[in-house]
């Protein structure tokens, strides 16, 4: 779909994106969707970058406590090693996520947890100290949850203070390790890790404007799997950002934890490529392609594994090697998967940053807002003026502009702008159709006045960006998107 072309079929306003993240988190979509209320309720600047990192260290340090994806592979014998560096690490990583859950707890709420902590190790009366044990383990909100666990490590963070203190960690002393700190990440209630592909409406999106009308072109079983590779390959750059955040050595020692689960991850997505993708793209040549871009993958992770993140404790240099070795490798696979999907999208070698331009994506963003706001202008005026016809044919107009919107525009949107459009979003695609009574008409006319002026806002928050800086509005662009969508036949 080219990003001027409505689309031909009906259209409900659904997020194909939010659809697909929650179907692979189908048996606890009840508590992520609590979950994310919550986060939308935190107040903290970059509130989904910190639970982002949050969760990737919990899930980096159940991957490194695993033996099969320890970094250090030499070929000493398991029982004769010294588990030293290792529990080094995982104590770091632990360090770090017990700060980050600091940053997202509401300090009110922290505090009355702190003191419940408190009154319960004062309490006599073995009955009353259960019952404040039980209720807090009971995690029955988030940040119990997340309270809970940032206890847990804390303690994990202290016990590992001092075993580090003894002469040899050995084979036993980690495995022990790894059991109580998988326990608690994997009962955690509402911040257990995200499984490999599996994705979080708070933080993977695809903010490319031309990879998602690439995507928007596909059919819904094509466009699924795709999609899940490119989320794939785009979580595994985000890991990537921190340890390339790290700058100069000498590295913090939970950079080998994140390239371990880089790697894990990266063998994880390649296998999946190769008995998922592969066999059921739809032609020969994206089986051949996809077939080609899950060897490559597993191949080079295999390289750099061997080669690289083996001299991780002898070589200062080799994480930045490692994490310049995995980029390259991934954003390749991004370009190449988009040109066997769009051979004919004018590609060229070295095109990712050109792919991911945010310029590209705030104009594509502010015109998309400036005709959703010119549609809901027009339904708006339609239903005051009771012109029943008029208005229907501007409603139709307008639901077919969302599910444009949802395939672009509203993933470029930031996290902070989605609770907004996904309430007006609800309330459009609910409304009993066509909406019938001048009651109701009067009801619907003053929500698209009050989620025009939503638009409006955001629409100038996109226009003062310092990247549109001398980027003028191409009106005459914004109203020919607008008239395709007002001239299109009525459903």
């Amino acid at each position: 779909m080219s990003q001027d072309t409505p689309p031909a079929s009906p259209a409900t306003g659904r997020d194909f994106y939010a659809d697909l993240m929650r179907a692979s988190q189908t048996s606890r979509a009840g508590f992520l969707a609590e979950r994310e209320r919550w986060l939308r309720g935190v107040p903290v600047e970059g509130r989904e970058e910190l639970l982002f990192e949050f969760e990737m260290l919990l899930r980096a340090v159940e991957r490194y406590l695993n033996l099969n994806t320890v970094v250090d592979a030499r070929d000493r014998p398991l029982v004769t090693r010294d588990f030293h560096e290792e529990l080094a690490d995982v104590r770091d990583a632990m360090d770090r996520a017990i700060r980050v859950a600091r940053h997202l707890q509401d300090p009110d709420s922290d505090q009355k947890m702190v003191f419940r902590k408190y009154v319960e190790t004062q309490l006599a009366d073995d009955r009353v100290r259960r019952a404040l044990i039980e209720e807090q383990l009971d995690q029955e909100t988030p940040p119990e949850s997340l309270f809970v666990l940032r206890e847990a490590f804390d303690a994990l963070k202290n016990l590992l203070d001092h075993l580090l203190k003894l002469p040899v960690a050995n084979l036993g002393l980690f495995q022990d390790v790894g059991k109580l700190a998988l326990r608690e990440i994997v009962l955690n209630r509402y911040f257990r890790p995200f499984r490999p592909l599996e994705f979080r409406v708070e933080y993977d999106r695809l903010r490319s404007v031309r990879l998602l009308d690439t995507l928007g072109t596909l059919p819904e079983d094509q466009r699924t799997l795709f999609s899940t590779a490119f989320l794939g390959l785009f979580r595994l750059l985000h890991y990537l950002a921190y340890v390339d955040a790290e700058g100069q050595p000498p590295y913090s020692r939970r950079v080998r934890v994140l390239l371990a689960l880089v790697r894990s991850e990266a063998t994880s997505l390649a296998a999946w490529m190769h008995s998922e993708l592969s066999p059921k793209a739809a032609s020969k040549s994206l089986q051949a392609a996809t077939l080609r871009a899950a060897r490559d993958i597993a191949r080079e992770t295999e390289r750099v594994a061997r080669e690289v993140l083996v001299n991780l404790d002898r070589d200062l240099e080799a994480p930045a090697r490692a994490a310049v070795a995995f980029t390259s490798l991934l954003r390749t696979q991004v370009v190449v998967l988009l040109e066997t999907l769009a051979p004919n999208g004018g590609l060229a070698d070295g095109v990712f940053d050109e792919l991911m331009s945010p310029q590209d994506a705030a104009l594509r963003l502010r015109k998309d807002l400036w005709v959703y706001a010119q549609l809901c202008r027009t339904a708006e005026t339609y239903l005051r003026a009771e012109d029943v016809p008029a208005a229907e044919r501007a409603l139709d107009a307008l639901k077919s502009f969302l599910d444009y919107f949802h395939a672009g525009g509203y993933q470029l949107l930031r996290y902070a702008d989605y609770d907004a459009f996904d309430r007006f979003t609800a309330l459009l695609v609910e409304l009993p159709w066509p909406p019938e009574g001048p009651g109701i008409r009067a009801r619907l006319a003053e929500d698209l006045r009050r989620f025009v002026q939503t638009l409006e806002t955001t629409f100038h928050a996109v226009s003062r960006r310092t990247l549109l800086q001398g980027r003028g509005f191409d009106r005459q662009e914004a109203e020919a998107l607008r008239d395709r969508f007002l001239s299109a036949p009525a459903r």
